[in-house]
């Protein structure tokens, strides 16, 4: 009877191993703290061109033509939407992580980041690949003289994939959405 009791207050050994393997998994996440970091220390090398962009441009007022200084307007505009890429990535990973003390301490979280699920990440990162794109393609336009007729035709080619697929991600969400209706 005392080896019968004692068996029945151990667990049994699938399920110890399916809580090992659970909380592997589970700390895994952490693994990406590194790759976070990194896109920290990027944003900071963004940040870094962006200024000094800014500044050759404040420097050049006056000494540029339109067109270059369209140019350089839109390289600052490409500077910033790289460095809202990397945010986006960012404010991900804080949920990959599962920081929730750092959500719930900052009351306006919701407000400026909105409601983030998977479906709504890749549309931000499908939509601001779009937008680098169009800015690149944007920048060839402006000085087209200067710009090989291939390499237009490959931004275009891929500002089009970059629609694309957004429009691809949107649908599959959409028809989600219903089918859990």
């Amino acid at each position: 009877m005392t080896s019968l009791h004692t068996a029945d207050k151990r667990r049994p050994m699938g399920k110890v191993c399916e809580q090992v393997v659970a909380t592997v998994l589970i700390a895994s996440r952490w693994l990406m703290a590194p790759l976070y970091l990194g896109l920290i220390a990027a944003l900071v090398v963004v940040i870094a061109e962006f200024f000094t962009e800014l500044v050759g441009v404040a420097g050049s007022i006056g000494k540029l033509h339109s067109s270059e200084m369209i140019l350089a307007v839109l390289k600052l505009v490409d500077l910033v939407l790289l460095a809202n890429l990397l945010l986006i990535m960012l404010f991900a990973g804080i949920l990959t992580l599962g920081v929730n003390i750092l959500v719930e301490n900052h009351p306006n979280w919701s407000r400026f980041m909105g409601e983030v699920d998977f479906a709504g990440l890749k549309l931000k990162v499908v939509a601001s690949l779009t937008a680098i794109a169009a800015v690149g393609l944007l920048e060839s336009f402006v000085d087209i003289e200067q710009a090989s007729k291939t390499d237009v035709m490959w931004e275009i080619a891929i500002l089009l994939a970059f629609v694309v697929s957004g429009v691809m991600l949107a649908w599959m969400d959409l028809l989600v959405a219903r089918r859990q209706e």
